[in-house]
């Protein structure tokens, strides 16, 4: 793990998880490793959301008005590369992890172990265990692909 505070969210971003450390803020899962950071998820977040010309509480308030997710709203980064995330639980609450939906390829549940426990698989054949059930995690990523398809299917062309 490496710390490289240029990291800027991207295709190969898979997930972003809070951490409690004394100096760095983020844990960052991408395919092309994991990296520590100082800046916070949402930090993360409305920075790659302005790189996109919008803001973190635009596109959370533009996805509320085109789609009927009042709560736990997936978040598009970058709408012509589809770069869509959801949260874990409310974007308010420290332990929110922010997974990336076009980087999630399965999920199982960990119901014999804890009820309220799912692995994540991703597309590069790594995984994680998130504390949601398998409902609730399958739910969120629903609406994330709801707004990830709406996003390629109307994709915005430069001239």
């Amino acid at each position: 793990m490496s710390s490289d505070e240029n990291y800027r969210i991207g295709l190969t971003t898979k997930a972003l998880i809070p951490v409690n450390h004394p100096i760095y803020s983020t844990k960052v899962l991408d395919e092309t490793g994991e990296y520590m950071l100082k800046r916070t998820c949402k930090q993360l977040l409305e920075e790659a959301c302005i790189q996109e010309l919008s803001t973190f509480n635009g596109s959370i308030a533009a996805v509320r008005e085109m789609f009927p997710y009042k709560q736990l709203t997936p978040l598009v980064i970058n709408r012509s590369k589809a770069i869509i995330a959801f949260p874990t639980l409310s974007p308010n609450d420290y332990h929110c992890i922010w997974i990336f939906a076009s980087q999630v390829h399965t999920s199982q549940t960990l119901a014999l172990v804890d009820p309220t426990s799912t692995l994540i698989y991703f597309k590069d054949g790594t995984s994680m265990p998130v504390n949601l059930s398998y409902y609730s995690l399958e739910k969120k990523l629903a609406r994330a692909v709801v707004v990830r398809n709406y996003c390629l299917e109307n994709a915005i062309f430069s001239a």
